[in-house]
């Protein structure tokens, strides 16, 4: 047993303690309360230096029940923020795999990716924007329409988001062409800032994207791997944007696809395929 003035002397100490945690607490509180009562509306985008990004994306090919086809591995290094506004593609591969847990090998270089630029805009759906493209290039153009819609998700309503609130942009709605390929009809978009973290050193606001129930349309061509298709998608994620430059820190996106796929040599098959994707900050 301590004697009384010891004791006193330790009760008064530990007393101090707690006063000085609860100060600091509340510090803390109050600036995590200003982070997250609104999002700053005189934010711009800052771009000093190129912005290079890494986006890769895993197709999984499926039946209905589950019983597994193949999977697919785009890559692709993308750099926004060059002179007059322009973008730049490099080192896209595409790699495939048929076993589920089957590792992915380096894959094929897709030469004709290897500086494509152009400036972001919705021109980039048209057929001209991709004139060069072989056929069967899906999955290269995706990239570029992937991005967009993640720099979409991540600029174009910043100002009209609330703490928790789903926002419905209107405007977003509708059919979007696949530069000749098809359609896609963009349906119930919802975006929500969830809230705020830290990513590559940067306070983020996490701003979350769903779209449910989209149906889509797809025409290969006229050739010997042709096929058209129907179907529907969902789509959902989360882009981390910075409070300090506005730029696009990381990205995750999930999507389910259930198509009707009319080959040109067999009959029709019912397909689902999942993709992950992600979209990491290389500087």
């Amino acid at each position: 047993m301590y004697p009384k003035k010891v004791q006193i002397t330790i009760m008064l100490a530990f007393l101090t303690v707690i006063s000085c945690l609860n100060f600091s607490y509340g510090q803390r509180s109050d600036k995590v309360d200003q982070y997250l009562e609104a999002l700053p509306s005189d934010l711009e985008l800052k771009e000093p230096v190129p912005q290079k990004y890494l986006m890769t994306a895993v197709y999984c090919n499926k039946d209905i029940y589950g019983n597994f086809f193949d999977k697919t591995l785009v890559s692709g290094e993308y750099t926004r923020g060059l002179n007059d506004g322009y973008a730049i593609w490099n080192n896209v591969r595409i790699a495939q795999s048929n076993l589920p847990d089957g590792k992915f090998h380096e894959g094929q270089n897709q030469d004709y990716m290897e500086n494509f630029q152009y400036v972001p805009s919705e021109n980039m759906v048209d057929e001209s924007a991709f004139r060069d493209f072989p056929p069967m290039s899906f999955h290269a153009k995706n990239l570029v329409w992937d991005m967009l819609g993640i720099e979409i998700f991540a600029w174009f309503y910043f100002d009209s988001l609330k703490l928790n609130r789903v926002y419905a942009p209107s405007d977003l709605s509708g059919s979007v062409p696949l530069a000749g390929e098809g359609f896609f009809n963009n349906k119930n978009i919802e975006l929500t800032w969830i809230g705020i973290s830290k990513m590559n050193g940067e306070l983020c606001a996490i701003i979350q994207y769903s779209a449910m129930d989209n149906t889509l349309e797809m025409n290969s061509g006229d050739n010997a791997m042709s096929f058209s298709a129907k179907g529907r998608s969902h789509y959902w994620g989360n882009v981390w944007v910075s409070l300090e430059d506005k730029q696009i820190e990381y990205t995750v996106l999930y999507e389910d696809v259930v198509m009707d796929m009319q080959f040109s040599e067999s009959n029709n098959q019912i397909i689902n395929t999942t993709r992950e994707l992600k979209v990491e900050k290389l500087n």
